[in-house]
């Protein structure tokens, strides 16, 4: 057995190389980022509790008067990010059973998880967009409490996205590259996870913002 970690190629295509995991290294590595959006939730849920106890005190939310971020936009935003979320688990689940299928899943691999990437940096720009406009209609974060509120808590979300999608593009170039496979996957399937929590937070943002 390759315990080095080693690429060769075949064709155009790496071969898997990398050293196998363990069940314990798969637990392990699960746990920890388990933690890491763990510590993430407590930062974000003192946020979104600050939210809840400054909005509480509005007798009228959103305040009357003030021009609203686009809710379509918002909507379609979320729409996307939840595809994204799709799409990047269907690739994890296909990683994990290729060595059962063959090499047409692998390859169907990085085709799923390169659309769950761009649908992501789509939601990151409609993300923008409502900044945008935002700004266009002459509102900042010193605007008012809806807009520092607002500004505030999706800017944390958008770190959110940045690292998400950091480490998606990791894992992509990690796994042509040949260091994560079907027999060393536990990366991917944590970047994917934590690439959920970023669409649970932006829900609660949408459902706090524009619905409720």
């Amino acid at each position: 057995m390759n315990t080095t970690g080693t690429i060769e190629l075949h064709g155009d295509a790496p071969v898997d190389h990398a050293p196998r995991e363990t069940g314990r290294d798969r637990v392990n590595a699960t746990l920890g980022m388990i933690l890491f959006i763990g510590s993430w939730t407590m930062a974000f849920g003192t946020l979104l509790l600050s939210f809840l106890v400054l909005r509480d005190k509005i007798a009228v939310w959103p305040p009357a008067g003030i021009a609203l971020p686009s809710a379509p936009i918002a909507g379609f935003a979320t729409l996307v990010l939840a595809a994204s979320s799709v799409f990047v688990e269907r690739a994890s689940r296909s990683l994990a059973l290729a060595p059962a299928v063959g090499a047409d899943r692998r390859a169907s691999f990085s085709s799923l998880w390169i659309t769950g990437m761009l649908l992501g940096l789509g939601f990151a720009l409609l993300q923008a967009w409502l900044w945008y406009d935002l700004i266009l209609a002459g509102r900042t974060q010193t605007s008012g409490l809806y807009e520092s509120l607002f500004f505030g808590l999706t800017w944390v979300h958008a770190a959110h996205v940045l690292v998400g999608l950091s480490l998606l593009g990791w894992a992509l170039v990690g796994s042509k590259r040949g260091r994560y496979g079907p027999a060393r996957r536990s990366f991917i399937s944590n970047a994917a996870l934590f690439w959920h929590f970023v669409g649970i937070v932006w829900l609660f943002l949408f459902l706090g913002f524009f619905v409720f």
